[in-house]
């Protein structure tokens, strides 16, 4: 009895084991002390895009701002995943511990993926910006943007109160007017330019 008792117990710390593994970013518990290659990120993101969770608050497929990203699906690891939580909400985080992983998977009009784009808070990166590691991927996960992205940097900036993190829509929304700025040429989802409408006091 004793016997079946201990191999009960083992089975259970191999399983729980085996969960943290498969869920927790490469380098849980032994953060680089610098930055990832564009690969090593990639990897931990698909990781995520496979068995991470939504963004809390959000949905699979919620609207994107433009055309080319007319759906997108925001996912975290754990790490964000408790913070968000525990704090209540996107808009009541105003600082990310370390190792922080959020991912935006943006599909067209068909909800094909057509793009990832990724932050990682690492310690000491980059002070003045929050410390953020910014990143974009095509979806075969071939780096378009990464590292210190001024672009990412200065749109994100909009929402510094909550340490660069965009609540999912209506919470938070950029005006027609900004996205045009940054996306130049591009045309803002018909969708998206209703929610303005419905929810000014969203905005940004």
């Amino acid at each position: 009895m004793l016997t079946n008792r201990i191999n009960k117990q083992i089975r259970l710390v191999i399983a729980v084991t085996v969960t943290v593994t498969t869920t927790s970013p490469a380098w849980a518990g032994n953060l680089p002390e610098s930055v990832p290659s564009p690969a090593r990120l990639w990897q931990s993101i698909r990781t995520i895009m496979a068995e991470g969770r939504l963004l809390p608050g959000s949905t699979a497929y919620q609207p994107g701002s433009r055309m080319v990203d007319y759906y997108t699906t925001d996912k975290v690891d754990e790490i964000a995943h408790g913070t968000i939580t525990a704090a209540g909400g996107v808009v009541r985080v105003t600082r990310y511990p370390a190792g922080s992983l959020l991912i935006k998977e943006n599909f067209n009009t068909r909800k094909k993926l057509v793009g990832v784009t990724a932050m990682l808070k690492l310690p000491h990166y980059d002070g003045a910006d929050r410390n953020w590691v910014m990143a974009a991927y095509s979806p075969q996960g071939k780096p378009l943007a990464f590292g210190k992205v001024g672009s990412c940097i200065q749109c994100h900036m909009v929402a510094q109160k909550q340490d660069f993190v965009f609540a999912p829509p209506p919470t938070n929304l950029l005006p027609a007017a900004f996205i045009a700025s940054f996306f130049p040429g591009q045309k803002i989802s018909p969708v998206y330019l209703r929610l303005l409408q419905e929810h000014p006091g969203s905005a940004l």
